[in-house]
């Protein structure tokens, strides 16, 4: 297999691993925890081997995780994101003490939908959206479009400080191993067009059930 192909076979693993989180109207949620797995191998081709990917996939990991744990307590309730939201929204008298249950996976789940959401905007940014844009800006205008708001002062200078070393996007291209930029583009536009649908309509139920909590990290 050469490395075109590795890298083409990945987005689309990614594409088809996306298409399985819909089951009718409703999304899957163990199946949207598989999706993570796919995901975690373009942290190491944007930020390369090293401590920052190490410590982006281990955030998405320990909340993927943490939200499968959940779902295996209560597999029925929580199959879908509409029934685990509703399922604990009964279950607890306020939001308050919803949220602070680190057990039942809501406020894991918000984070690794918002970790999603960036590697997403932020490859549309590169490939379809900001095209002529440099790496680090589209990098910076991504976080400030999906993570600013929830991260803490420290938090936010550790994470500006890991984006700003984004690599060219010479560099990006080659290690997606799929062509040239047009062509990555061309590989990358329906599978992040699916990923943002799925992310667009869990992102409405969580605002439906007033759940996108802006509690600082």
């Amino acid at each position: 297999m050469n490395s075109g192909t590795s890298g083409i076979l990945l987005i689309k693993n990614i594409e088809e691993k996306s298409l399985e989180c819909r089951e009718g109207n409703e999304i899957l949620v163990l199946k949207l925890c598989d999706l993570c797995n796919c995901i975690y191998p373009i942290y190491k081709k944007i930020f390369g081997d090293g401590i920052i990917a190490d410590m982006l996939i281990k955030d998405l990991k320990n909340s993927s995780s943490k939200v499968q744990k959940a779902v295996e307590k209560i597999p029925e309730e929580s199959k879908y994101v509409s029934t685990m939201y509703s399922h604990n929204l009964k279950k607890y008298q306020n939001l308050q003490k919803l949220k602070s249950d680190k057990d039942n996976g809501i406020v894991n789940f918000l984070w690794m939908k918002r970790a999603i959401e960036f590697i997403v905007i932020f490859l549309e940014k590169c490939y379809v959206t900001n095209s002529t844009s440099k790496l680090n800006v589209c990098a910076m205008d991504t976080y400030d479009q999906v993570l600013k708001n929830y991260h803490g002062y420290a938090t936010g200078k550790i994470v500006k400080l890991a984006l700003k070393l984004s690599p060219s996007r010479e560099v990006l291209t080659e290690r997606l191993e799929l062509g040239s930029d047009e062509q990555a583009k061309d590989h990358l536009q329906k599978c992040l067009s699916i990923i943002k649908l799925l992310i667009s309509d869990i992102s409405k139920t969580i605002e439906q059930n007033d759940c996108n909590f802006t509690d600082k990290v």
